[in-house]
């Protein structure tokens, strides 16, 4: 039985991730025929027609097809998960990560200084703007990333639109603009789409994305940038290896390198 939070996430969008996760782990293998709306309605206590929306969907993402007479299948070679990216931390593997999407779409523009942004860029108070630049990422040509930088005026109004349809921001920065990244402090976190979010990522409002908040830092160990991306949920996989090491007699995790 789904939960009726409409607050939380529409029930078409449950009953679609759960049919999703039945194909992605073979429990509804490629070529077999998934149960009927009836059953399905049933089982997940919802409606024929909230069920009949969420097939629609995976139809028209390629994981489902109907037959006309006989009923719905699973295509022979379903769209599932978009290939893992692979970060542990690492500054390198973060450029490898963005160099693996295409941009569809940027938008830059100045905008005035928040309260939360002054306090995690550190900025003067003086600063009265910053430049925000948002782009929509696609993988395999599906939305896959919404992102929004925040860059002091003096670096942003450097970046040119165009070259963010070719190259990552990060390239600019350190490549072109000669401007050194030393590291960066990450927190990622379960979030709710906004109306923004849900039309660029094409997710139903308040479905739920991986929403990640990243604050990079240049020398003398200063912030410089703050990066927020908001993921789909079945469309991104975070994935960190982990090992036991021994410190002052006690054992801890940490990251693989």
């Amino acid at each position: 039985m789904l939960k009726r939070d409409h607050r939380v996430v529409p029930l078409y969008y449950q009953v679609e991730h759960v049919i999703r996760q039945r194909i992605i782990t073979g429990e509804y293998p490629p070529g077999s025929q998934i149960p009927s709306e009836n059953e399905l309605s049933h089982e997940m206590g919802v409606s024929r027609v909230t069920v009949r929306e969420a097939l629609r969907e995976l139809v028209r993402e390629n994981m489902l097809v109907k037959v006309q007479g006989k009923g719905t299948f699973v295509a022979q070679h379903p769209t599932t998960r978009l290939p893992a990216m692979k970060f542990t931390g690492f500054l390198e593997e973060l450029y490898d990560q963005v160099q693996k999407v295409s941009v569809k779409d940027v938008e830059i523009s100045r905008v005035p200084v928040t309260d939360e942004l002054r306090k995690l860029l550190k900025l003067d108070p003086a600063e009265s703007e910053l430049f925000r630049i948002k782009r929509l990422r696609h993988v395999n040509d599906a939305p896959y990333a919404f992102t929004i930088n925040f860059l002091p005026v003096e670096i942003g109004q450097q970046i040119r639109e165009k070259e963010l349809l070719r190259v990552p921001l990060l390239w600019i920065l350190q490549e072109e603009l000669k401007i050194p990244i030393t590291r960066a402090h990450e927190t990622v976190e379960a979030a709710a789409a906004d109306p923004e979010v849900a039309e660029r990522l094409d997710i139903p409002l308040l479905s739920p994305v991986m929403h990640v908040k990243r604050v990079m830092y240049t020398e003398p160990d200063r912030p410089l940038e703050l990066v927020e991306s908001y993921y789909r949920a079945d469309r991104y996989q975070y994935s960190v290896n982990l090992i036991r090491v021994k410190r002052d007699g006690k054992w801890a995790w940490n990251h693989e390198s």
